[in-house]
């Protein structure tokens, strides 16, 4: 009797498996069932910006479909914000030190992105 209701237990676990399985939504926003491996979580979106002076607030220009960016600033420091509101300054924002990076997430963020440098230079490649 107890080995009949282990296999049936058994059997209902291993059932609901699937059921249970992870999933995620590929670039289309298609649900794909996690029992394949997952992809690379970046896929690299041209064309990047580089070099780019921000001596006023500039924003990215975003290339469709663009979901994340890495964002890198060269030269001198820069300040941004994401919030759609606040324009940076010098004293107002996020500071990103020379040399240092941050990874912009969403296309919201991204479109809402500004920043501001006196001297600095910004390198920005996007990821789907």
């Amino acid at each position: 009797m107890l080995n009949r209701a282990f296999c049936a237990t058994l059997a209902l676990v291993l059932a609901a498996g699937p059921a249970l399985a992870q999933t995620y939504r590929d670039a289309g926003g298609s649900v794909v069932p996690g029992v394949v491996p997952l992809p690379y979580a970046f896929t690299p979106l041209p064309p990047g910006q580089h070099n780019l002076a921000p001596t006023v607030a500039t924003a990215l220009s975003v290339p469709a479909g663009a979901r994340y960016a890495t964002v890198c600033a060269s030269v001198a420091s820069v300040n941004y914000t994401t919030d759609g509101v606040t324009a940076p300054t010098a004293t107002v924002g996020q500071p990103l030190a020379s040399g240092s990076c941050v990874a912009l997430s969403g296309p919201v963020v991204l479109a809402n992105f500004r920043a501001l440098s006196a001297t600095g230079a910004l390198d920005v490649e996007f990821f789907r």
